[in-house]
């Protein structure tokens, strides 16, 4: 079992997640901590770690250039059967962590999903899911331990938060379908989930918690980032639909579930962009609109006729 950590000044979480993640029980841990140029004392923790103990590695970048390039440079030097990408400041639930390797294991499935937790500041207990997070888990998992299904049964997973750290991959299988993350340095991870569930034949949704998410005041997550950064959006999005059109097969059975999800994530973050930046991420919005096909878009008029609409609204401005 690999475990790959993209880090970036993480020097008041970084030793207790190695402590969490080695302490797992039953399972050979490798872990793979990805330095991604930090500037405090993150490296030398991690060294000490991999100098006391074989199962630690640490890999270095010279310059920051992102959790999703950290995470691909880890992976390339993933051992385990199975791969978790975490990141260095959430809180790992080490016996989820067996309970789907174990089942994989049986069963045989490409990648577990898992649910997650919150966690943010002043709040005395910890949140649950998204609601449209919660809502879905429900309507497919509802009270069962877990379900097992192809992608073809419930594409709406794809509509999934594209989260890296509440899935198990099966190393093998990824590393043939050339698995990787964006190469922006935010949403790098939307680029990975669509890889997650696009190249499972078997999926494992799994009634258990792998990772409570820390968004902190002056964190790294997306919601502290300056409006600016949300333009780079765009570039991910660009990367995910190059990796579907790549794929024609999947392109035709998936895109309306593409652009669902991209216009979700578009009306979010457009809601988020400050004044100044508002023309620019409208362009760019469009750009990426109209490169839909047409006979993508001829069936996406057929399949769900709202969602063309809204996506000529938004493309001729």
């Amino acid at each position: 079992m690999t475990v790959i950590i993209p880090a970036h000044n993480a020097e008041e979480t970084i030793g207790e997640l190695l402590d969490s993640v080695l302490s797992t029980p039953e399972l050979a841990i490798q872990v793979i901590v990805v330095d991604d140029c930090s500037s405090d004392a993150t490296g030398e923790i991690v060294g000490g770690y991999a100098e006391r103990d074989p199962r630690v590695a640490l890999l270095r970048h010279e310059t920051n250039r992102g959790a999703g390039i950290a995470r691909n440079t880890g992976f390339a030097e993933a051992e385990g059967r199975f791969t978790l990408f975490f990141d260095d400041d959430d809180v790992f639930h080490p016996e989820a962590l067996v309970t789907a390797v174990r089942a994989l294991e049986r069963g045989g499935q490409d990648v577990a999903v898992l649910k997650y937790r919150y966690r943010r500041a002043h709040d005395d207990q910890d949140q649950a899911m998204t609601n449209g997070d919660e809502a879905l888990w429900s309507s497919l998992v509802g009270t069962r331990h877990s379900r097992r299904l192809r992608l073809d049964q419930a594409p709406e997973l794809l509509g999934l938060t594209n989260y890296p750290w509440n899935r198990v991959l099966r190393t093998s299988t990824y590393r043939r379908a050339g698995l990787r993350y964006g190469s922006t340095m935010v949403n790098n991870d939307i680029l990975g989930h669509w890889y997650s569930l696009l190249f499972a034949d078997q999926i494992l949704l799994l009634n258990e918690v792998l990772c409570t998410h820390s968004v902190l005041p002056g964190g790294t997550n997306l919601t502290n980032r300056s409006s600016r950064d949300r333009l780079s959006l765009l570039d991910a999005l660009d990367e995910t639909y190059d990796l579907l059109r790549a794929h024609p097969s999947r392109l035709r059975r998936y895109s309306h579930h593409y652009w669902s999800t991209t216009m979700n994530i578009i009306s979010w973050a457009g809601e988020r962009v400050s004044p100044d930046v508002q023309e620019e991420f409208a362009l760019r919005t469009r750009r990426h609109l109209l490169r839909i096909s047409i006979p993508e878009f001829g069936k996406l008029t057929r399949c769900n006729p709202a969602l063309a609409t809204r996506m000529t609204r938004r493309a001729i401005g």
